[in-house]
């Protein structure tokens, strides 16, 4: 692994990781916050998607150490892939300007 490999793939881990703790805030606060409301499907869903993240990063981890690059970038690499979408139609809305009308 070259070091511009391994440094990018250090920026794709910590992404996820920003996401997988962003998604535990989340599940905590709908289940101790304020409006909380927590029923067995709220929680079995949550585990569900808490257990995927865990997944992606050490699977990706796993393949890192394994030598194995490709595997490794794309393990990684699913969850942005997935959330580009989003952050497609976040640059619209950000670049479209402040008197855009979206009805």
């Amino acid at each position: 692994m070259t070091k511009t490999s391994l440094t990018l793939f250090w920026v794709i881990w910590l992404i996820d990781v920003l996401i997988a703790l962003y998604g535990f805030r989340e599940f905590m606060q709908g289940v101790f916050g304020q409006y909380a409301a927590a029923t067995s499907k709220y929680i079995y869903l949550w585990a569900v998607l808490l257990l995927i993240a865990f997944l992606v990063i050490a699977g990706s981890l796993y393949f890192k150490n394994q030598e194995n690059v490709t595997m490794a970038f794309s393990v990684a690499c699913a969850p942005l892939v997935l959330a580009l979408p989003y952050v497609f139609w976040l640059a619209v809305v950000l670049l479209s300007g402040k008197n855009t009308r979206w009805n």
